[in-house]
């Protein structure tokens, strides 16, 4: 009954028939259309797929530059899924993003898992949510193999891992990002856990850690507050121009141990 339910709000709602489909029998088993760019293909029910837990270089959109990789990403991506390939589309928590796309780990009928070989031949970072956590470990492996083997968008500037000491510059906010260092203070403002990298929170790189991440933290055994001070570790996410710079954690997966690299 709840499939039904679920079925029956997705039609309302106006989705694809392919998309209320994926709420009610997984895996789906379709074929390629076509590849839009590194990390988003079209099945050939015209499902638009984005591969979970990675993203690419973005083409050039609007007024906004190719970043660089992205159409080398897009060429790879193509190669590995032609026109007409047999694929298999597996979920995690959440299988659907607000643009109406279905969130999909990908795989060929060889058992290649496609998500992971984008990373692992440096097409791709790993890039993942709250919602949507299984799998990460295996990515975050692939993503430090590529990384310290110079594959693919590792070679290039826009990528390379950026020091949290001095405080990375105004230009690179809103970028997706990993920064390296070591949190010297943690402090916990109106339930929310900051974790600074110098003296001056005002002006400093900072971990910011709303009380919903903490749970998540904790259920892994972690207590934020104090786990981190004093450590060398590498965190991932899109920097923000508050105060100095700053980095949002959502969930544990986007902190590293620094000894991974």
């Amino acid at each position: 009954m709840r499939y039904l339910l679920t079925f029956l709000a997705l039609v309302v709602l106006n989705t694809t028939p392919f998309a209320a489909y994926a709420d009610v029998l997984r895996p789906i088993e379709t074929q390629v259309g076509s590849v839009i760019d590194g990390d988003t293909f079209i099945t050939r029910e015209g499902q638009h797929i984005r591969l979970l837990g990675i993203n690419t270089p973005e083409k050039k959109r609007d007024a906004n530059p190719a970043e660089e990789g992205a159409y080398a990403a897009t060429e790879y991506a193509k190669k590995i899924l032609p026109k007409g390939k047999n694929v298999t589309l597996k979920f995690d928590e959440n299988d659907h993003d607000r643009y109406g796309r279905l969130l999909a780990h990908v795989y060929l009928d060889d058992g290649t898992w496609v998500n992971k070989q984008m990373v692992e031949e440096g097409y791709a970072h790993v890039y993942t949510f709250p919602d949507n956590r299984s799998h990460i470990d295996e990515l975050l492996n692939a993503e430090t193999q590529a990384r310290h083997a110079g594959k693919g968008l590792w070679q290039q500037r826009r990528w390379q891992i950026l020091e949290a000491v001095p405080v990375p510059d105004k230009y690179q906010a809103g970028k997706f990002q990993l920064v390296k260092g070591t949190p010297i203070k943690a402090a916990k403002v109106k339930g929310v856990i900051y974790l600074n990298y110098g003296d001056d929170w005002c002006t400093d790189f900072t971990i910011e850690i709303p009380p919903a991440a903490q749970k998540l933290f904790k259920a892994e055994g972690v207590e934020p507050l104090i786990a981190f001070i004093d450590k060398p570790i590498i965190v991932r996410g899109h920097l923000k121009p508050v105060n100095g710079m700053l980095i949002r954690v959502t969930h544990p997966e986007q902190i590293q141990p620094a000894s991974a690299e």
